[in-house]
């Protein structure tokens, strides 16, 4: 069955994405993957793992290695759950937060090195007859994540100095961690399931609330549907001018509905919009621009008068802004949310945020973008394309913010300050990978890339376009996915926020083998 399921999906990329037309080069890539999944499911029995099916999980983990000895690498002092945080017993350099419900498994302490301020493992849980199911996967430290809910969980490793300001507290491992997060502390994650907890899990809404209260942030927190997981909205004490960028080159229908939405739909009044008119041609197109511009005193074109690449038309058109953000927006999108700019520049305010990302739609309600996966496709991809639009995803990542290596640039706000930082976009992306490798830079300068899913717009990008057919564009594709290999193979052998185990290809399913890449 996986195997005829595997021929049906190549028959559908061969149909629907290349129209029976496809390019040798991307014919050898395809054939190759293909070649890769088939050889997995004879080996594993499946092309990947659904970690939501407790007995595929189960059949997962008869695959992974079984560490025989448990090696002891620090000393560790347990602290399991009670009314207040007492460390009076603790004389040694770590220790271990023990949530009520938490089973470290016998391995547990090796999974420790003895490294690191704060240390945080993977789990599962256990049914009444002590089998395994639902395994809880995490990214690495992910600061605006855990402020949608507790990712971390209730069992981690900390060093005994920096608990001991808990000291006499109420009980709470989720307010300190949210109180740590903000210090100066290593904080790590061990991508290996470590313990069982079988605590159910809860919405820790007042406890984000007291936070917020206590370091005195601005900030409105809302549960989400999902009962467990909120959407915080940090709040401005004014409206900072957001410089709204959107190159486009004729094509006026399309470039209507996005303005067209802006203009009716945006509850955010100070902003001002740039189209970056890259060679329009055609009469209609020029006698639009000047229509816009006598009607609308915030709106500016800016002629861009050469080849098309992408980077250099939304660098050169940024020379223009005036606002202290920006929004790249494409000119084929159109505006659902009406507060989009109020949640995105909330976030695009925050000292650590580099850039804001979000939810994008098809015509037809699937998703288009839902993040970037860094080493999907072999080089980076959007997360969760073309799901339905109610699906939540794992671990709420399609309802609550959530860091990811990078988001795509058809809808994406970042400041002046990083901008200019970096230098925008880097000019020899002429068109893919441009914005993966701003949001990657932004990662290594500091900053988190957050994506907000309360945030929607529709994308009218072509379903079926697919990569273009040109032998020039094709020549293209690959040398830039050749370049973003040779600059960031580190990524794409491990995305921060995308957990290990999971494959690369099939969004949060367990990996069977080496994966489908």
């Amino acid at each position: 069955m996986a195997k005829l399921e595997l021929v049906k999906k190549a028959l559908h990329i061969w149909a629907v994405q290349y129209h029976f037309v496809i390019p040798k080069e991307i014919l050898k890539m395809y054939v190759h993957k293909f070649m890769h999944e088939r050889s997995n499911i004879s080996a594993y029995s499946n092309r990947f793992f659904d970690p939501g099916d407790a007995e595929e999980y189960r059949q997962w983990l008869s695959y992974r290695p079984v560490t025989e000895q448990c090696e002891k690498r620090a000393d560790i002092t347990y602290i399991r759950q009670s009314d207040v945080l007492d460390l009076s017993g603790a004389d040694t350099e770590f220790v271990c937060v023990l949530g009520k419900d938490v089973k470290p498994y016998p391995c547990f302490e090796s999974c420790f090195d003895g490294n690191g301020d704060l240390v945080y493992f993977d789990h599962d849980s256990l049914d009444e007859n002590g089998d395994r199911h639902s395994p809880v996967l995490k990214p690495d430290f992910s600061y605006n994540t855990l402020r949608s809910f507790n990712y971390i969980g209730n069992c981690f490793i900390a060093k005994t100095a920096l608990l001991k300001q808990f000291e006499g507290q109420k009980w709470n491992p989720y307010f300190w961690l949210l109180m740590l997060s903000n210090q100066k502390v290593d904080i790590r994650h061990v991508s290996k399931i470590a313990y069982a907890d079988n605590s159910a899990v809860r919405c820790e809404k007042e406890t984000l609330k007291t936070y917020f209260e206590q370091t005195g942030t601005a900030a409105s927190v809302k549960t989400n549907p999902d009962g467990v997981s909120c959407t915080v909205q940090y709040l401005l004490p004014d409206q900072p001018l957001i410089s709204i960028v959107i190159p486009t080159k004729d094509n006026v229908k399309v470039l209507k509905t996005c303005i067209d939405s802006i203009y009716t739909k945006s509850t955010y009044q100070n902003y001002e919009i740039i189209i970056a008119d890259n060679r329009s041609e055609k009469m209609e197109s020029l006698n639009y621009f000047s229509d816009l511009q006598k009607k609308h005193d915030n709106l500016h074109v800016v002629r861009v008068d050469a080849p098309f690449n992408f980077s250099y038309i939304n660098n050169e058109a940024i020379k223009k802004a005036k606002g202290e953000y920006f929004v790249l927006l494409n000119n084929d999108t159109e505006v659902i949310t009406p507060d989009w700019l109020e949640q995105m520049v909330g976030y695009a305010s925050r000292e650590n945020v580099g850039s804001v990302g979000v939810k994008l739609y098809y015509a037809d309600d699937t998703l288009q973008h839902g993040g970037v996966i860094t080493g999907k496709g072999g080089a980076a991809a959007h997360r969760w394309y073309r799901c339905e639009k109610d699906q939540k995803g794992y671990l709420y990542t399609l309802e609550a913010p959530n860091d990811v290596s990078c988001c795509t640039a058809a809808c994406l706000m970042t400041s002046r300050k990083c901008w200019e930082e970096l230098k925008g976009f880097n000019e020899d992306l002429t068109v893919q990978f441009n914005d993966v490798d701003y949001g990657l830079r932004l990662l290594e300068a500091g900053y988190f890339n957050v994506f907000l899913p309360s945030v929607e717009l529709y994308h009218y990008e072509s379903k079926s376009r697919g990569i273009d057919r040109n032998k020039k564009a094709v020549e293209r594709f690959f040398e830039e996915v050749n370049w973003f290999k040779d600059h960031y193979g580190n990524y794409i052998e491990h995305d921060p926020f995308y957990n290990d185990g999971f494959d690369k290809n099939y969004d949060y399913k367990l990996i069977a083998g080496t994966g489908s890449n």
